[in-house]
């Protein structure tokens, strides 16, 4: 059947697709919000402007027009102020018409220009016209007429000094809001710039990260904040991430290692294969009987050596299948069947424990642990060892010893006993049939399960492998 995957691309298959394009923006978010601060604010303070001067335009008008009523019901209408006394003449910014039916009229306070009376209406409240036509100004009149016995009196008022009052108002308020958005704009820049700051940080940390620097971590800020979310989020997915790059490494140096020793440790046994056999074939030897046993004690040697390799492997990156495991139960069964393994020899199990000694781990590496310590016992120990299994409680260990009283091994070798393939001549040499990778994988399987494993040892006296494993409740 044919492979579905023969003919892809592993770049394909490796490498996301490119993530999709976003439009850059010209300016940075700060400088956003800033502009849309100020944008906002300066659009309130012109309203607020526009209605402050609404608002005295209309005061002002209402004001002037109340004197133009009052004028006009009141000495606008006497014949008095058409008189040379000063005492009687009305205020100098009134000017007053009278319009008769014959087409004449007559003027008071003339300024030089007079309000353009043909678009007003006689007996209607105040109104706003123009100068006259030919006048040199562009001011602006406040005008109200009444008509009685043939005779139309306007009393009109000049309104330039309300208008110049009104122009004043309005660059006044100009001025300011350009003042208040100037200091707005400064203040939003540093509050915006403040409340930045941890988004910064969180751009200086993932830079520092895609670095290289996986340990690094964004400060942790409250929940209840965005920021604090994101730092959250972004620290769990760093976490994560590190947790895989860590993972990916951990399998990589795994297989490197297995292949370097693998390499270095079947390079012996292959070639005492191969010289048997180029010893028999080129005819130097016709004891065939001699070199097929040679070649099938050096093939169950690789053998071996490939199984424990493979154990170490499984040992250092398989998962455990955590269970309730009571340890003297386990010792038991371990000890019987070292005695099965070991016809004759001598394996006790002492309990110095006062309650039930129960661990969390993967029952079967725990026993490939305990098999193992005990057959190293039983074989590097000498053929009159005796193996003793003691268990006992430390705060919250349990504490598991298995000791022998055999030959023991130097300092200098206990220091190097868990390492891979290192073997104690002659005890420990390749004819013993040993791989030297048996305590390596105890040790790598006990650091599996939080726990830790020690060696105390003296020549011609023996040696006490003691392991510590958190206890359970």
């Amino acid at each position: 059947m044919d492979n579905p995957y023969a003919k892809l691309d592993p770049r394909e298959t490796l490498h996301a697709p490119p993530p999709p394009q976003v439009p850059e923006r010209a300016w940075p978010l700060r400088t956003w919000l800033v502009v849309i601060i100020v944008v906002l604010s300066g659009l309130g303070l012109a309203a607020s402007s526009v209605a402050v001067s609404s608002i005295m335009r209309e005061v002002t008008y209402s004001r002037v027009d109340e004197d133009l009523v009052n004028s006009l019901s009141g000495w606008a209408r006497s014949s008095e102020i058409f008189k040379s006394e000063t005492d009687s003449r009305p205020p100098s910014d009134y000017v007053v018409i009278k319009l008769f039916e014959d087409g004449s009229s007559v003027v008071f306070n003339d300024p030089g220009e007079l309000p353009r009376l043909s678009s007003v209406a006689v007996g209607r409240p105040p109104q706003t016209v123009d100068s006259a036509p030919g006048s040199d100004s562009k001011t602006r009149w406040r005008v109200i007429a009444h008509r009685e016995e043939g005779v139309t009196t306007v009393v009109a008022k000049n309104l330039a000094r309300e208008q110049t009052l009104l122009y004043g108002l309005a660059l006044v308020q100009v001025v300011i809001s350009l003042l208040v958005l100037a200091v707005l704009a400064l203040l939003s820049y540093y509050v915006v710039r403040q409340a930045m700051a941890p988004l910064r940080e969180v751009e200086r940390t993932a830079g520092e990260i895609a670095a290289g620097d996986l340990d690094r971590r964004v400060p942790a800020w409250p929940r209840t904040t965005e920021v604090g979310q994101l730092a959250h989020a972004l620290n769990t997915m760093i976490g994560q991430l590190q947790e895989s790059v860590e993972t990916a490494r951990s399998k990589e140096e795994q297989m490197r290692r297995f292949v370097g020793d693998a390499s270095h440790e079947l390079r012996t046994p292959l070639t005492s294969v191969r010289g048997y056999t180029e010893l028999y074939r080129s005819g130097a030897t016709d004891d065939i009987d001699m070199v097929f046993t040679r070649i099938d004690d050096e093939s169950r040697r690789m053998s071996l050596l490939v199984e424990d390799l493979l154990a170490l492997t499984r040992a250092e990156g398989s998962r455990l299948e955590l269970t309730t495991v009571d340890l003297l139960e386990l010792s038991l069964s371990v000890a019987s069947s070292a005695r099965a393994a070991f016809p004759g020899r001598e394996v006790t199990v002492s309990n110095e424990t006062s309650s039930v000694p129960v661990v969390e781990g993967d029952v079967s590496r725990l026993h490939q642990v305990l098999l193992n310590l005990i057959s190293n016992g039983l074989t590097h120990g000498g053929p009159e060892a005796v193996v003793t299994v003691t268990l006992r409680l430390e705060d919250d260990d349990v504490v598991l010893t298995v000791a022998d009283d055999g030959r023991g091994m130097s300092p200098e070798a206990a220091s190097h006993i868990f390492e891979r393939f290192y073997r104690e001549d002659p005890s420990r040499s390749r004819a013993s049939g040993g791989s030297g990778l048996g305590l390596a994988i105890v040790k790598s399987l006990v650091e599996k399960h939080g726990g830790s494993i020690t060696v105390d040892t003296t020549e011609g006296e023996g040696s006490a492998f003691t392991v510590r494993l958190p206890r359970s409740e």
